[in-house]
């Protein structure tokens, strides 16, 4: 159910069912929400990023780790711009010449790599947080909403594809280290006139990332290729998880479990809505289970059933991280590791990381969905028009649990519904109800 196009449509699973295919494993757990026999839920990995008593917002939030990534790649790209000037700059020194060239092509060789960490680090990450919704429940009404594409390609590439992003940042960072280079040789006067078709070629490609979404967006509506939001009922989301061989060139490179959250197509059996839904990594199939149970309880049960993750990113966070060990090594009397520990997160430059993790949850985050978008279908209910469990849902749960009782376990039943003599499937012929998101 992860391809949301197949060219053979695999068979629907139901709750409990078990597939194994292609080295990996897949496991279902829904249609159908029932519980698990999971030990405890939590929200594994991070995606609740806004739950009150009525609505859930899930989807994949901001992570200092890829900040602290490209802060690695920043900092092995200035220590080797670096060290290659200084041996550059020693032969100057020794034939007597070229000192100004070597300076420029420096100055031109740290801006492209800046630029390189800038726009795959911070511009693509931006403007991938930017056109990716979250899936937004409604416990209340027992409904979910998805954004879902069209589902034919266009011609046009997203503004969030990487080969987009790849182009366009080496069309900026290639004449802006130039740019420098060039300018540097007009400043000393080797170069007659100012590099303007650089410095314009540069500009011009910065601009695009922020230039061209809104003309996509734009085309986009011109030819009636707006993205839906769709409202599944609760009772049909599926929900899954895989343990999934990672491919390498020759090889089978490591093993990685995803839980996904998918709206089916009701009038595609084993197919699911285009580019909807989300997929993240967890630990393993109790993690699978436990995230599960987090979103289950909270639509079944409510706010109070959950408890959400601590907060690990910010700078009040990070202050408190890095007061932890400190004082973890001042009462171990270790200063060996406070020093690897500081040239670590100085090297990852952590600080301007978790500075950063929380303006995108702040500020980036929320300018992908319309400030008015479901506000009207958010809005509480009266408890009497609340919609209720399903029959089937409900005598499945006294089964189940009496199962629990005897020391069965959910992964190990297979069809839930078979295995207990009720069947609930009814195939919904019609789309489900939906509405442009704008």
């Amino acid at each position: 159910m992860f391809n949301t196009n197949p060219k053979d449509a695999l068979p629907p699973m139901r709750a409990g069912e078990r597939e194994s295919r292609a080295g990996g494993e897949q496991y279902c757990l829904s249609p159908l929400p029932l519980p698990t026999d999971s030990e405890g839920l939590a929200d594994v990995a991070h995606i609740d990023v806004h739950h009150d008593g009525v609505t859930m917002d899930i989807r994949q939030g901001a992570s200092p780790d890829s900040m602290m990534t490209a802060g690695h790649m920043l900092s092995v790209g200035t220590v080797f711009m670096n060290g290659f000037f200084l041996v550059v700059f020693c032969m100057a020194m020794i034939k007597n010449t070229a000192y100004s060239q070597v300076l420029a092509f420096w100055g031109g060789g740290l801006y492209f790599g800046f630029l390189f960490v800038f726009i795959l680090g911070i511009i693509w990450i931006n403007t991938l947080l930017k056109r990716i919704p979250p899936i937004r429940l409604n416990r209340q009404r027992r409904e979910v909403a998805f954004v879902v594409e069209p589902p034919s390609r266009f011609w046009l590439p997203a503004p969030q594809n990487l080969w987009l992003t790849s182009a366009a940042g080496v069309a900026a960072a290639a004449p802006g280290g130039m740019g420098v280079i060039e300018i540097g040789e007009w400043l000393r006067g080797t170069r007659e006139s100012f590099p303007v078709g650089l410095t314009l070629l540069h500009i011009g490609a910065l601009a695009f990332f922020y230039v061209y979404p809104p003309i996509y967006d734009a085309l986009c509506r011109l030819f009636k290729r707006e993205r839906r939001t769709v409202l599944v009922p609760w009772e049909d989301v599926v929900a899954v998880c895989g343990f999934n061989p990672n491919l390498g060139p020759g090889a089978v490179t490591g093993f990685g479990w995803n839980f996904a959250l998918l709206p089916p197509e009701p009038e595609r059996p084993g197919y699911t809505l285009p580019g909807a839904g989300i997929m993240v990594g967890v630990g393993g199939l109790p993690g699978a289970l436990t995230q599960w149970e987090y979103i289950r309880r909270f639509m079944e049960e409510g706010a109070d059933a959950i408890t959400p993750s601590a907060r690990e990113w910010g700078v009040e966070w990070y202050n408190a991280y890095v007061a932890r060990e400190k004082a973890e090594c001042e009462r171990t009397n270790d200063p060996a590791r406070w020093r690897r520990f500081r040239r670590k997160r100085l090297w990852e430059h952590a600080r301007f990381a978790h500075w950063y993790t929380e303006y995108r949850m702040k500020h980036i985050l929320p300018k992908a969905v319309p400030k008015d978008w479901l506000a009207e279908w958010s809005n509480p209910l009266p408890e009497s028009q609340w919609a209720k469990p399903s029959l089937a849902l409900t005598e499945l749960r006294g089964a189940l649990r009496a199962a629990y009782q005897r020391g069965e376990k959910f992964v190990e039943m297979g069809d839930v519904e078979k295995r207990f003599s009720i069947n609930s499937i009814k195939f919904r012929q019609t789309p489900y109800p939906s509405f442009p998101f704008k």
